[in-house]
């Protein structure tokens, strides 16, 4: 194995006054460790090792994805954030390492362009530590003299034996960083330039930043329906939740095939299977049960989840009804049910020209796309 990398995942946060670490505090959908590791390109790395404490790692850190595309192993978090990453360390010993990049779980912002670039410097280099320069005039906390001011960053790339090496030389030592061993044995640090956005977050207020700088998540989900026509009936058609006088549809439930059509979508974006999955037709609870309770369900989910629509593009095939004249009372209780504004909808009708079991007036289709994002953080 070639490169690994280190999450210090450990520390206890003490300075951002919550009850829990600062690196699994929930912002919307996700904590710091899960969207830094959400956001990661694995391809990287042959190891990953997390610090982290075992009662924080069964609530707040589930690693049944990512553990299925790359090895990850666990380490013990020690007192201080030098004796974390001397165990995460010894812990890769066996692995035979060459290279190792120790990171922060509080610098979730973290790009995978600046990992690669340190990654790449290792090449020719025993270490590689990214920095930050600030254009504010800086002076020395007593004031005589100007001074020229970088800040130091995580990732911090090493060759491991090296690293090791210095842990193993100055355990009894306290550093903030693992480049201040390198720096108390003379070692010349190669630093290189690292990103503003990647910040550290310390204190309460820099969830703001963390705000402004994340990458939103996107998805889309595609569901689609198709239910028969009763031709024995005259009435009881419901689609997108409105009553239409026509020959209802035959299903468990109301056979709405619009609002199913849309919560398939949205189940689907949110990689949740299907709504036969949730709502089985086996069920005798939603015989005949009303969609619109199938539509809040998926909305609670939306919000649980932290995610919100941007748009919903709904298509009704049908040779009759004429579904157009009801398209703006369909919006209108869509946009009521999920909660979103009637401009996130889009309705069209069309027919299957006279083909098929929809074109010979057997059955009505619908079919949703929806493009959801979590970049509305509550």
């Amino acid at each position: 194995m070639k490169n690994a990398l280190v999450i210090l995942a450990g520390g206890k946060g003490t300075r951002f006054g919550q009850k829990i670490p600062k690196q699994f505090l929930k912002i919307g959908s996700t904590n710091f460790l899960d969207y830094f590791i959400s956001n990661l390109d694995i391809a990287s790395f042959d190891i990953v090792n997390i610090s982290i404490d075992k009662k924080y790692q069964k609530i707040y850190f589930s690693d049944k994805e990512f553990s299925k595309k790359i090895k990850i192993t666990y380490s013990k978090p020690g007192l201080t954030r030098q004796i974390s990453s001397f165990n995460a360390l010894k812990n890769l010993k066996k692995f035979k390492i060459k290279n190792v990049l120790i990171h922060d779980a509080a610098r979730p912002l973290c790009s995978n362009k600046l990992i690669k670039k340190i990654i790449s410097k290792l090449d020719k280099n025993n270490n590689a530590i990214p920095y930050v320069e600030y254009n504010d005039r800086q002076l020395i906390k007593k004031g005589k003299y100007e001074t020229k001011v970088i800040n130091i960053q995580t990732p911090q790339g090493f060759n491991y034996n090296l690293i090791l090496k210095e842990h193993i030389k100055y355990k009894n030592f306290k550093f903030n960083d693992d480049a201040g061993l390198l720096q108390k044995s003379k070692i010349k640090l190669n630093l290189i330039k690292g990103e503003k956005n990647n910040i550290k977050i310390t204190y309460p207020e820099d969830i703001n930043l963390f705000k402004l700088f994340k990458r939103p998540k996107t998805k889309y989900g595609i569901g689609y329906d198709i239910h028969q026509i009763d031709k024995k009936s005259k009435n009881g058609l419901k689609l997108g939740g409105i009553k239409i006088p026509f020959s209802k549809l035959i299903g468990h439930s109301d056979a709405d095939v619009v609002l199913h059509a849309i919560c398939d979508s949205i189940f689907g974006a949110l990689s949740m299977r299907d709504i036969g999955y949730h709502f089985p037709n086996t069920d005798k609870k939603w015989k005949n049960a009303d969609s619109s309770k199938f539509i809040i369900y998926c909305r609670n989910i939306l919000r649980e989840k932290g995610y919100s629509i941007v748009n919903l593009d709904i298509n009704v095939i049908a040779e009759k009804p004429k579904v157009n004249m009801y398209v703006s009372k369909m919006i209108k209780n869509i946009s009521t049910l999920l909660r979103i504004k009637n401009s996130s909808i889009s309705i069209k009708a069309t027919t299957n020209e006279k083909i098929g079991f929809i074109g010979n007036g057997e059955g009505i289709a619908a079919e949703s796309i929806v493009h959801i994002t979590d970049d509305k953080i509550s």
